[in-house]
């Protein structure tokens, strides 16, 4: 790694606070000085800050419309955005987020859906694997997130399901002999409709199947209903830290709209966190890997910056 990027690096942390202060309206607070002899490294750094500045300010975006009249949601994730020409996710597209164990997938989900609510767009966090309570615990500890005041207000509902009553209903209901998947989908009583719509996570699904066929009919349905709800579905699944595979049946790729993919990937002694938008149906996107972070305010995207690497 260059001393230039070492240095980008240490620095953005610092311009990420910086463009939190400015957009509550304060004073804009001074950058500390650069020594003359580092005009290389200023101009970059000032490029680095007016780049996260425009990415915080991208996640507060309003939702549109694409030429097809079909609604477009954004993610409102700093950043994130800019990597999709329509500016965010359609109505009724299932987003299979797929990436190894700490790499971001559940804050990912979760922010998407806070920032939306603040904006009036009510999401459902449907858990299969942790409990409610900590999971809102998690983001206000880590975030300052306070889930429990817009649930309140009946914009936002973390659920809990068993994952072992899910594939065992689905299970009896094969063995039944139907020829066609028909369930009640009584297991997913949802309190209001939502814009967004959260599944945490087929891997922790998948586990309780004691049948992969008998899963993937299940994933097949699930997806179509998710459809129906009009919402932008995100559904997490786990993978290795440097994936060939994106799923565990080797079909939710196939099925969902949408491919992100998030990394942690190893350089010299740490870990760079990246991502990428491995498929979109619905729009054209960048196909570049590019770096995040997630910081005390959740996760940055820096669509213009390559990840770091040897040289």
């Amino acid at each position: 790694m260059s001393l230039l990027e070492l240095a980008l690096k240490r620095r953005k942390k610092r311009y990420v606070q910086l463009t939190k202060t400015e957009l509550k309206g304060l004073k804009r607070p001074r950058v500390p000085g650069i020594s003359p002899h580092k005009t290389i490294l200023k101009n970059e750094l000032e490029l680095l800050k007016g780049e996260v500045k425009k990415a915080k300010t991208s996640a507060f975006k309003l939702s549109e419309k694409t030429a097809a009249g079909k609604e477009i949601l954004p993610t409102r994730i700093a950043g994130f955005d800019e990597l999709i020409s329509a500016g965010g996710f359609e109505r009724g597209s299932t987003i299979l987020i797929s990436g190894g164990c700490g790499t971001g997938k559940t804050t990912f989900a979760l922010q998407s859906m806070y920032f939306g609510a603040l904006r009036g767009e009510k999401g459902i966090y449907i858990s299969i694997e942790e409990e409610p309570q900590k999971l809102k615990k998690h983001m206000m500890n880590n975030f300052g997130w306070d889930f429990d005041r817009l649930e309140k207000q009946g914009k936002l509902a973390i659920i809990k399901y068993d994952a072992l009553e899910i594939a065992r209903s689905v299970e009896a209901a094969i063995t039944n002999a139907r020829e066609e998947l028909v369930i009640d989908f009584k297991e997913f009583e949802l309190p209001f409709r939502p814009d967004r719509l959260a599944f945490d996570s087929l891997s922790a699904l998948a586990v309780a199947f004691g049948s992969t066929e008998s899963y993937r009919r299940y994933i097949r349905y699930l997806f179509e209903k998710f459809e129906k709800y009009n919402s932008v579905n995100f559904v997490l699944t786990e993978t290795e830290q440097d994936p060939k595979v994106y799923s565990r049946a080797g079909i939710e790729e196939f099925l969902a709209d949408g491919v992100i993919v998030l990394y942690n990937i190893k350089v010299q002694n740490f870990r760079e966190k990246a991502l990428e938008i491995l498929k979109l149906r619905s729009s054209n996107h960048e196909k570049t890997i590019v770096p995040f972070e997630i910081t005390s305010e959740g996760i940055t995207v820096y669509p213009k910056h390559e990840i770091f690497r040897e040289e």
